[in-house]
């Protein structure tokens, strides 16, 4: 389903920090999956719109938050958000909608151009100092509006490549019960760890988790899943079609009005089955 869920009671509590396996240098395995990146069902889908829906977890000392979302992201800037959150603070499903320009601050814009220009993008993502927890952490920012086709999903690999400091973890399990490969990288001493979780084949971005380390073990602050991404010609709404020129600039501050009528998209074809034995993250 790619509307919000409507009650995340159910899934609330921060998930327990991601169990590893023993790690072994990064690099060889970022530059196959560079050099190699498999095709995903989605990668044939067409339309303006990157359309993504992600679940995310906070916990900010004890505080927990669970958010569903669904994006939609052109290459001009424009866009749209459905959110659903729990607890709601009195809200039902949050709507945002951006015209063209409107996600300029978000800096998105031909985010997967170059290594060079990815990287620079990453660091805008997220507030992290350390060089190479901002690339994890902004690469996962990323893939929460960006649908990457192979040489986008390769660009992000051999940008991690180059980069020090990391560690794969094969046969990793997010929390929708599917295998990647973690990619993991430490600041703080050692206290932060942040992971990306890779599709051992295409090298897109299945989930992202932040932890820190604890007299008790590592705890979760923030965990990210990527539940879809495709393409898709339209957002949940759009603005009529007209041909008539305004007889003055419309105040740009102002939003359109949206109608009564929404046009959320049903499932799409191309997202991925669960395989037997993996549970569905709702």
């Amino acid at each position: 389903m790619l509307s919000p869920h409507d009650d995340l009671a159910g899934t609330a509590r921060t998930p327990m920090a991601t169990k590893l396996r023993p790690g072994q240098p990064a690099r060889p395995i970022l530059l196959h999956l560079a050099h190699h990146p498999a095709a995903d069902p989605c990668d044939s889908a067409v339309g303006r719109f990157n359309l993504v829906h992600h679940r995310a977890w906070y916990d900010n000392e004890g505080e927990q938050t669970t958010r569903d979302i669904v994006r939609w992201y052109a290459d001009d800037d424009s866009g749209a958000e459905l959110m659903t959150q729990h607890p709601s603070g009195g809200f039902g499903v949050i709507e945002d909608f951006w015209p063209p320009g409107w996600l300029h601050d978000r800096n998105l814009f031909h985010a997967y151009r170059s290594t060079d220009w990815l990287r620079a993008k990453s660091r805008l993502q997220n507030a992290q100092i350390n060089r190479t927890t901002q690339l994890v952490a902004g690469l996962a920012a990323l893939a929460t509006w960006h649908s990457p086709g192979p040489p986008q999903r390769a660009l992000a690999a051999q940008a991690l490549a180059d980069t020090t400091g990391l560690t794969a973890h094969p046969n990793t399990l997010d929390h929708a019960g599917r295998t990647g490969i973690a990619v993991a990288a430490t600041s703080d001493n050692g206290r932060e760890r942040h992971l990306l979780i890779l599709h051992p084949s295409t090298g897109g971005v299945l989930a992202y988790e932040r932890a820190i380390l604890t007299l008790t073990g590592w705890r979760t602050r923030v965990y990210l899943l990527l539940l879809t991404h495709t393409h898709t010609p339209h957002r949940y709404w759009e603005p009529p079609a007209t041909n008539t020129p305004p007889v003055a600039s419309p105040d740009q501050r102002e939003m359109p009005r949206r109608s009564g009528v929404w046009l959320v998209p049903a499932e799409h074809p191309c997202t991925p089955e669960l395989e037997p034995g993996e549970v569905s993250p709702r």
